[in-house]
């Protein structure tokens, strides 16, 4: 039995429950929707929005992300790798424990504690750290990284 409802008196009208085959009351579909077709609705609770990039969220065990990345990390964690000569004087080649390398030269801030590169020789790079004690002095530390030795050459 189909009815079929037109003009603005019925435009508000809603079928009325049909009994199925079973036996069992079904509701009968939404307006724009073919009789037969179940109406989905989704619920995004609990889920990553699926239009975001995967893997931009940086941790925020990170540190301070404002810093460029050789003043994020420890003077100990670096290692150098070469020393280039030219005729601009030197620079070097430092590695960072992701495996990322860079190329400073003397003046070039390093270090978490504001250290800076103040001379580079043939075969190490130093880096001073001007900082206040405990007792209000400024100090300055220096570290010195060595070129490693080849190997087999002693």
């Amino acid at each position: 039995m189909v009815a079929l409802l037109c003009g603005p008196a019925f435009a508000d009208a809603q079928p009325a429950p049909v009994q199925s085959d079973h036996g069992a009351t079904v509701a009968p579909a939404p307006p724009g929707v073919a009789q037969g077709e179940a109406s989905y609705s989704y619920d995004p609770s609990g889920r990553r929005d699926p239009f975001k990039p995967i893997g931009l969220e940086k941790p925020a065990s990170e540190g301070n992300l404002d810093l460029p990345p050789l003043q994020r990390i420890g003077l100990t964690e670096v290692s150098l790798i070469a020393i280039i000569w030219g005729g601009y004087g030197y620079s070097a080649m430092v590695q960072t424990p992701d495996g990322k390398g860079y190329t400073v030269k003397q003046g070039t801030r390093i270090g978490p504690n504001n250290g800076v590169i103040s001379r580079i020789t043939e075969n190490s790079l130093v880096v001073e750290e001007r900082f206040t004690d405990v007792y209000g002095n400024k100090q300055v530390r220096e570290y010195v990284k060595r070129l490693h030795a080849k190997e087999g050459s002693e």
